[in-house]
């Protein structure tokens, strides 16, 4: 006998650590093993918060700055194990900065606030970008004053929470994006369609719990459902973007990503849609495994 008042505890409970409080997932690979050297860097975020990511030095005036998902870090996410299990496996970013090293750039990367070694914020809840925008800012801030990165180019990947960062940093601090050349938009999120979503594949009854969701949601984060919504800050993308999609993603709804891709007041725009996958997180492992799209990107706006 099902008993669903246990599916929808488990269920609301699932979300809220997801999107609040997510577990810190381990580093598993870094540069090294990949032959590429790098240095550990530490982006200051206020007076409090110390950051840990890599910088991965090239020779040459290009830089790619790439932040990542939530749950995931700099390193990707370890789908493969028991505790972290995701139906993609693993996700490893390493191949994905291998390809644009060996292409020519340098590469800028971080664990934002309460993922990977960064630590958690003082109130111990995550913001999935309305707190996480700051991170952007100080990555490019980083790189601007830095001796080694301050002359030059670059280009930006930005992935679900990241693009969700990018697109709220973009519209708070507009002047610090006039010199980024262009950017990935890697699936940027809609939260109540994604926990509406959550909620259905879980076998939970949406309509019913989507109300207590909000309310508990704010309660626990101080933001509301809709703070996450990206479609209000599309118009403030000035830069050559390229959008990317897993189409079946079960997760969302891919019509908004379509609207947010149509809104877009840029001429230079470019969308892709992941075919034979129902997996978002097989977005975040496709450039690893098919590096030449995302190279072509690069290559043609920043070289």
């Amino acid at each position: 006998m099902i008993d669903q008042k246990h599916i929808n505890e488990q269920a609301m409970q699932a979300l809220l650590i997801g999107t609040s409080s997510p577990p810190h997932a381990p580093i598993l690979k870094n540069p090294t093993d990949y032959g590429m050297e790098y240095e550990d860097i530490i982006l200051e975020v206020g007076n409090e918060l110390k950051l840990k990511g890599w910088f991965i030095p090239a020779n040459s005036n290009l830089l790619i700055i790439s932040n990542h998902f939530s749950p995931g870090n700099k390193y990707g996410y370890p789908g493969h194990l028991k505790e972290f299990q995701n139906p993609a496996g693993e996700i490893n970013a390493l191949p994905r900065y291998k390809a644009l090293h060996d292409a020519g750039y340098n590469i800028l990367t971080y664990d934002a606030r309460g993922h990977g070694e960064s630590p958690d914020d003082k109130d111990g809840v995550i913001g999935l970008g309305q707190k996480e925008w700051e991170e952007v800012v100080a990555s490019i801030e980083f790189a601007q004053s830095d001796d080694r990165m301050r002359y030059m180019k670059i280009g930006m990947i930005n992935v679900c929470m990241g693009a969700n960062c990018a697109m709220i940093a973009m519209k708070k601090r507009p002047d610090l994006f006039e010199k980024i050349i262009c950017q990935m938009l890697l699936q940027p999120f809609n939260m109540r369609i994604m926990v509406q979503k959550g909620f259905e594949l879980m076998g939970a009854e949406a309509e019913k719990l989507m109300p207590l969701f909000e309310k508990k949601y704010t309660e626990k984060t101080g933001f509301n459902i809709d703070s996450h919504d990206m479609r209000k800050y599309t118009d403030s993308i000035k830069i050559p973007t390229f959008v990317v999609q897993v189409r079946n993603d079960i997760s969302t709804d891919v019509s908004y990503i379509q609207e947010i891709y149509d809104a877009l007041p840029v001429k230079d725009k470019k969308i892709y849609w992941i075919e034979d996958t129902p997996h978002r997180f097989d977005c975040y492992k496709y450039f690893s495994d098919n590096p030449e799209l995302m190279l072509e990107w690069f290559d043609e706006h920043m070289k």
